[in-house]
């Protein structure tokens, strides 16, 4: 199964922090500062998962999900949002949307990384 994971957060020492500790874990990081970078990523390498951070400058994360859900080649790629965002309705349109778990920060290491291979497991990824 292959592992490469784009991570997509605003912040810079999430960001490091998220792409070492996966990285530590046997996944392949792809760092984005935001959904617009995240997008360029896409198009250049063969992405497993998508965890992206929900309040982003340009795109959002909802945007964000909804583009990749919406291109064909991407559609089956699991999203998971790692974010401190809490609005329940928010949390509906993402699910709507095609996401696969919105996990809130702070994160429970443990179910962080049961929800990553449960994402990566039942997901269909395209070549």
């Amino acid at each position: 199964m292959s592992k490469n994971v784009l991570i997509v957060e605003d912040f810079q020492s999430i960001r490091d922090y998220l792409c070492k500790f996966l990285t530590q874990k046997g996944f392949e990081t792809f760092p984005a500062v935001d959904g617009e970078e995240a997008l360029e990523v896409l198009s250049k390498q063969n992405i497993n998962l998508v965890i992206s951070d929900y309040n982003m400058p340009k795109i959002s994360g909802l945007d964000l999900l909804k583009k990749i859900k919406q291109n064909p080649v991407r559609k089956d790629i699991p999203v998971i949002f790692l974010t401190s965002e809490k609005d329940l309705e928010l949390m509906k349109q993402a699910r709507e949307a095609g996401l696969f778990a919105w996990i809130k920060k702070p994160y429970d290491t443990p179910i962080f990384l049961a929800t990553i291979d449960r994402a990566l497991s039942n997901g269909r990824v395209s070549a």
